[in-house]
């Protein structure tokens, strides 16, 4: 029974456009990196080939911390898709086991978030082989490194990965709770980052960084040029620490969904509500029913109304639901280690001045609001399709520029609050360090420039 579920998740995915899609991207930026000098990553410069084993599996590690957004696609997608198409009830119809159903729907996610890193290695190896580049700087072909990043780097963290989304995703039937998972995996790999910094918590960095990629540092910081082009990491000490962890996280995080998973369209639900009883149905009917009278307004002021209305029902749905919150809070353990980390200049304290703490944050919030409004646009977007009621929304008396205009000024909303939270925090940090020449108007400033790009 599983080899047919895998079998048909198969088929399904070589028709999937999206698939061939993401996969001749993430070949294009492999190949890019072995045949472009204006491309690069991992350190292949100066004596290193650019295509030294311990460089390629350095790329490899990094372009899985990028899948975190492809396998939410996959994983997500395909973990949703008999509820969101209704079919559900006839898969549990069938004298399938629960196992056997989950662990269908988790190997097609899988395999197919693998299937798009095998395309890297495609590219990166075609890349290796175009007649333009200096010969001098390549080596033999790094088949062993290939293999190492997949079994070390590459596959582990895939699996991390989609553990955790298929668990969010099957637990609460939400693709928007699932973000929350790719969320969670950059906040440890920020944090890792930041530990990484100090001396001397550089190990327990290695060992929280779930991709890997700090362990392998560890083990690579001080080689040679001649040990890059010729050696791989052993799989010992951080690096074996590193991986055992993460994969017994796996195994705890594929075991929660099993034991979680239920099967109703409903899904997990810490707190159910219950339906309000009527008072008396009979005396309610028999109640005179009034209505005032309405005239149909199509003025400037009436388009005003429309949108205000729009933004604010947008607006309000983003910002007082659990995923925005969880996401804020993530933001702020992000900014918490980037300023820890940022408060050593060569190993000297400095002021938290506020031209530093304005650094530190753009670049600790920036890779979480591209994320954020990634998953926000389409939520906003495609939320009346998904709850059934977009014929209903397309009968109003509206231009369609109006909820076009609401949902994109929502958006710019949620990266202000993103940026008034984090400039608070951000002050609240000085305060508790001593430091109290605050200058929120500079913040205020700054904030407004910051928003532009991401408005764009």
């Amino acid at each position: 029974m599983l080899g047919h579920l895998l079998g048909m998740e198969r088929r399904l995915l070589l028709r999937n456009g999206v698939f061939w899609i993401v996969s001749l991207v993430f070949g294009a930026i492999g190949f890019a990196m072995l045949a472009s000098d204006n491309v690069s990553y991992g350190g292949g410069v100066g004596n290193v080939m650019r295509n030294a084993p311990a460089i390629t599996t350095v790329v490899l590690g990094a372009m899985s911390v990028m899948s975190a957004l492809l396998t939410t696609i996959f994983v997500g997608g395909i973990a949703l898709r008999d509820f969101e198409q209704r079919t559900a009830e006839l898969f549990f119809a069938t004298p399938m086991r629960k196992g056997t159903y989950l662990a269908g729907r988790f190997g097609g996610g899988f395999l197919a978030s693998l299937g798009v890193m095998l395309f890297v290695v495609l590219g990166m190896w075609l890349g290796s082989k175009m007649p333009w580049l200096d010969q001098a700087r390549l080596g033999p072909t790094p088949w062993a490194a290939y293999g190492w990043g997949l079994a070390v780097l590459v596959i582990p963290n895939l699996l991390f990965l989609s553990a955790l989304l298929f668990l969010l995703a099957t637990a609460t039937r939400s693709m928007l709770y699932t973000y929350i998972g790719v969320i969670v995996f950059f906040v440890l790999w920020n944090a890792s980052d930041a530990l990484d910094s100090d001396l001397q918590t550089r190990w327990i960095g290695a060992l929280l960084d779930p991709s890997g990629g700090n362990a392998v540092g560890q083990h690579i910081r001080y080689w040679s040029s001649d040990q890059l082009n010729t050696q791989l990491p052993a799989l010992t000490g951080l690096l074996l620490g590193n991986r055992a962890l993460w994969l017994g996280v796996t195994a705890l995080l594929l075991w929660a969904s099993y034991a979680l998973f239920r099967a109703d369209r409903e899904g997990l639900r810490l707190r159910r509500r219950r339906k309000p009883v009527a008072a008396d149905a009979t005396e309610r009917a028999a109640a005179p029913l009034s209505l005032p009278p309405a005239a149909l307004r199509d003025g400037a002021m009436a388009r005003w109304a429309q949108f205000r209305q729009s933004f604010r029902f947008d607006l309000r749905h983003a910002l007082f639901g659990a995923p925005l919150l969880v996401m804020l809070l993530l933001s702020l353990v992000v900014l918490f280690f980037t300023f820890r980390s940022g408060g050593l200049l060569y190993g000297t304290d400095v002021y938290p001045v506020t031209a530093r703490m304005q650094s530190m944050l753009d670049g600790g919030i920036g890779i979480f609001l591209i994320i954020v409004i990634a998953f926000y646009a389409g939520e906003l977007v495609w939320r009346e399709r998904g709850t059934g009621v977009a014929e209903v929304a397309d009968a109003y008396p509206t231009p369609d520029w109006i909820p076009l205009a609401a949902k994109m000024t929502a958006l710019v909303g949620i990266v202000l609050v993103f940026h008034l939270v984090g400039t608070l925090f951000a002050m609240g940090y000085q305060l508790a360090h001593g430091y109290t020449q605050l200058q929120p108007l500079l913040y205020l400033q700054s904030a407004a420039l910051d928003v532009i790009p991401f408005a764009l």
